[in-house]
């Protein structure tokens, strides 16, 4: 198995440890109240998501290619966790924590499996807009679920629907105190963002400074809120804090390895893997490329594969590569993966000697910080840029993000999957169709449609800009038809292969039977510009010997061998 740290380590200077001690501060204060939130977000006690945020760091710092990828749990996978295991047991309970641990190893075993096998490019079957459709669909219903712990309310749902239903039930709940004490908090949370950081350069502070104290400001409001709720300056009655956390040190917890669990878990768990895997890849790349480092995408899928089987049994929460943490690690001067292990560090004193602090964080502040995190993954803006290019990407966009909210997150991308091979299938069942002709004076041939060109009237020159399969070699050939009966005089039908990178046994059967029926009525089929890997799966069939003349290495040599002696070109 290869180790990446042992190509960075030895290279390790003292400046970086510098951008890295800084980063790993500025994390790990963004990461307790994240961790926190999105642990209760899956139905698990908070403290696991402090706990899935420390074991799991280290396995990624020794198995990931990225140098500034910060893991734990997250809101989408948190999200897809609760999603799969409501329906079988209470949530925070002993056996639904098993559950979760053993959907974790499941997701973990997946990635690490795909990893060792290098299928790390066949992972990304889900097209860009599907995911910024599934992205955002999850997004509301995660906005969705916290808005009654926001609140301090009984609100529950699975499905827009089912959050639409219960709006009267939620309505006779509420009291001015709870609701004012959720408002205000997601109020000045909201504040701590953007806001602060332009008020803070208006008061002549640096950006970069301005940025840090924005940064800090998230976990000042949270230990705010604590201490109202700790005075009584409110009535806090309805008003509840993530409560006394255990004092011992990590709770370890057993997967529940049974065939019945396996069987309900193990499509939720590769799902779960896979949004994990796109989010976590998506941000690495782009950071990676900012930065002209290279991301193994076999790599990567090993190292969360080996952080989520450590998650399984430190508490059970999904973990993934995150948008607003990785891009804060690195903003902040991350250099190495060793920024995430004094991260991991800082997250290990706050468990072992602030957990009476952390257990006064109120619940509805951990709710808001939730759903601000989930807001700026709703981008509209998103579909109508997918629309505008291809009303297909628009109407796969809204179709997942359709799905997600009305049969949740699991389901949706299940549906997102279908979606894109779909797409893909309608993409390459409708090749791209060119008659081609010689442009005047040179060897070039071009589509006649958008050149002028010339070519002998007994020849016509078809380019295929599609690989041929069994989903598409019929429409290639009813095309094909449709111009041979607009070219009556041609007496050679000329196929160019150059944008056909593959042919599978139908395609070649359909051009086999195709050229029979061309030699009927005194039409002879020929091909040129043939790739490599095409050329030898066509010498594996008899296809090639039934042709009249050899495969032409040119469409220029093609023509100069077929057409008549002092024929004018012609299109």
């Amino acid at each position: 198995m290869k180790l990446p740290i042992l190509n960075w380590l030895p290279n390790y200077r003292q400046e970086h440890a510098t951008g890295d001690l800084g980063a790993s501060i500025i994390v790990a204060l963004l990461l307790i109240p994240q961790s926190l939130a999105y642990a209760q977000l899956a139905g698990l006690p908070a403290l696991h998501g402090l706990y899935a945020s420390i074991v799991p760091v280290l396995i990624y710092a020794l198995l990931g290619s990225s140098m500034t990828q910060s893991v734990g749990p997250m809101a989408i996978t948190s999200a897809m966790m609760a999603a799969a295991l409501a329906p079988l047991s209470p949530n925070t309970t002993a056996h639904y924590i098993a559950l979760a641990s053993t959907l974790t190893l499941l997701s973990g075993v997946f990635m690490l499996g795909f990893g060792a096998l290098k299928l790390g490019k066949l992972t990304r079957i889900l097209s860009i807009p599907v995911i910024q459709g599934f992205s955002a669909g999850t997004a509301l219903l995660i906005a969705l679920s916290q808005t009654g712990p926001l609140l301090s309310i009984q609100w529950q749902g699975s499905t827009a629907l089912n959050w639409l239903l219960n709006i009267p039930n939620a309505a006779q709940q509420l009291t001015l105190n709870s609701a004012g004490f959720g408002l205000i908090g997601v109020t000045l949370l909201a504040l701590t963002g953007n806001p602060a950081i332009q008020l803070l350069t208006k008061l002549q502070l640096s950006l970069t400074h301005a940025r840090l104290v924005s940064r800090i400001l998230p976990i000042t409001v949270l230990l705010l809120g604590a201490w109202v709720l700790k005075t009584g300056v409110i009535d806090n009655s309805t008003i509840h804090s993530i409560g006394s956390l255990p004092s011992s040190n990590f709770a370890f917890t057993t997967p529940n390895i049974n065939i019945k669990d396996l069987a309900l878990l193990w499509l939720p768990a590769l799902l779960i893997g896979l949004a994990g895997f796109l989010q976590s890849i998506t941000i690495a790349q782009t950071i990676a490329s900012e930065r002209k480092e290279t991301i193994d995408t076999n790599q990567e899928l090993i190292a969360l594969g080996g952080s989520n089987i450590a998650a399984a049994f430190v508490g059970g929460v999904a973990v993934s590569g995150g948008f607003s943490r990785t891009a804060v690690n690195a903003s902040s001067g991350a250099r190495t993966p060793i920024a995430g292990v004094l991260t991991a560090g800082w997250m290990c004193i706050g468990v072992l000697f602030f957990a009476d602090v952390i257990g006064l964080l109120p619940l509805p502040l951990l709710a808001a910080t939730i759903i601000l995190a989930t807001t700026r993954m709703l981008n509209p803006q998103s579909f109508w840029i997918a629309w505008r290019i291809d009303q297909r990407d628009g109407a796969a966009w809204l179709l997942t993000f359709v799905a997600v909210l009305l049969i949740g997150p699991i389901n949706g991308i299940a549906v997102g999957v279908g979606v894109s091979l779909l797409l893909f299938m309608l993409r390459s069942s409708k090749p791209h169709i060119a008659v081609i002709g010689r442009v005047p004076g040179s060897e070039h041939f071009r589509n006649a449609l958008h050149f002028k060109v010339e070519m002998p009237s007994e020849i016509l020159a078809i380019r295929i800009d599609e690989s041929l399969y069994f989903g598409n070699c019929a429409q290639v050939i009813e095309q094909c038809q449709k111009h041979l009966l607009s070219h009556s005089q041609a007496k050679h039908l000329i196929l160019v292969l150059s944008a056909v990178n593959s042919i599978d046994v139908s395609a070649i059967a359909a051009l086999k039977e195709f050229r029979q029926r061309l030699e009927t009525i005194g039409i002879t089929l020929h091909l040129a510009e043939v790739k490599g890997p095409v050329h030898e799966t066509l010498q594996h069939s008899d296809f090639i010997r039934e042709l009249s003349s050899p495969i032409f290495l040119s469409t220029h040599a093609a023509v100069q061998t077929l057409s008549t002696k002092n024929e004018d070109f012609s299109i």
